[in-house]
């Protein structure tokens, strides 16, 4: 497999089989439930089990960082609003509890909405590919541990001018993974009890993760990502992944310039100083990473044969990316995730 971007059949899977590879748009239709690999075509009721699937979205603000995501695991289903506070350092996190039977996912984000929850609390993804947008709305009351929050986003997504990231990969033996990642500005605000952060287009970038994957009963991946503009002035946004895809097949890594996807190799992710302080480097030099850990998200279940340890930190990058044309870009104080995961489940 080769880093070159293809077409966009019409499905994801045709006649049984996956498309493997980069691709230049979204796919409209991404039925892995039609695929062949996990127990054969009479498997369905087993591959359903086996389908992860979520849709996120990272916002970055200059006073605040975090993360809005709707998960359907088939053991669970939950959506979360995430954020930190980048001047009083506090990690608010709001847990919208659903039931997977009812909660459906999205076949594609072209045109469709996502609810997660129930009554006038529920979080409310719409997905506008079409029209270049996304939309987010919430509403939770005040409770005791947290205040009220208000969110009413509007994320753009001009995937005419921004190429985004569409991979669909193996996971061997026979599993397999699909996403769709791209750049966002966010217009709109969010309100955390009397502050409100008020989001512009122009200044402020955020991030599109759409993943639905066949995993293994054991399953671990390493993920970071951030968007910053950097001391040179540049937009810069980046996925970097450790997951159990071929080794010797290209990965999901990649950074934007200015809106300019730029595959790239894969970093290694070594732990370094604190609980979940990382280096990232790769094998050419390319990317020079150091992550500063500032608060952290985790979760921890041991059901026995479910389990899962799973910890999304915030915090800020620093180092250097040396782009395609061999110029080397400084990363200082990025805000931005790094999220560790291992489970059986």
């Amino acid at each position: 497999m080769k880093r070159e971007i293809q077409p966009t059949p019409p499905s994801l899977v045709e006649q049984g089989q996956i498309h493997q590879g980069f691709f230049k748009e979204p796919f409209r239709t991404v039925n892995l439930l039609e695929a062949d690999k996990m127990a054969g075509r009479f498997g369905k009721a087993k591959r359903w089990l086996r389908l992860k699937e979520w849709v996120g979205f990272g916002i970055n603000h200059p006073d605040l960082f975090g993360g809005i995501l709707v998960q359907n695991a088939k053991l669970a289903a939950s959506g979360t609003v995430y954020l930190f506070d980048k001047r009083t350092k506090r990690l608010y996190d709001w847990l919208i509890l659903d039931i997977p039977t009812r909660m459906q996912m999205p076949e594609s984000l072209w045109n469709s909405t996502l609810h997660c929850g129930f009554g006038d609390e529920a979080l409310v993804f719409t997905h506008e590919v079409e029209r270049k947008r996304h939309g987010i709305r919430c509403t939770r009351r005040a409770s005791k541990s947290l205040p009220r929050l208000d969110v009413n986003l509007v994320l753009h997504q001009d995937w005419s001018a921004v190429q985004p990231l569409v991979v669909s990969l193996p996971i061997e033996p026979d599993h397999h993974t699909y996403t769709h990642k791209s750049p966002l500005r966010l217009e709109g605000s969010i309100t955390i009890g009397e502050d409100v952060f008020t989001f512009d287009p122009v200044r402020d970038l955020g991030n599109l993760d759409e993943q639905k994957t066949f995993y293994p009963y054991q399953t671990q991946w390493k993920w970071a990502c951030f968007t910053a503009r950097t001391q040179e002035g540049h937009e810069l946004v980046t996925n970097f992944v450790n997951q159990m895809t071929p080794k010797d097949l290209p990965g999901e890594d990649a950074i934007w310039l200015d809106g300019r996807l730029i595959l790239t190799e894969q970093p290694l992710f070594t732990r370094h100083g604190i609980d979940g302080a990382h280096q990232l480097l790769d094998d050419e030099g390319r990317i020079s990473l150091h992550f500063t850990p500032a608060g952290a998200k985790t979760e921890k279940r041991n059901y026995g044969l479910i389990q899962m340890d799973y910890a999304q930190h915030v915090g800020r990058f620093d180092g250097s990316i040396t782009d395609d044309t061999g110029y080397r870009h400084t990363i200082h104080g990025a805000f931005g995730a790094l999220e560790t995961m291992q489970a059986r489940f």
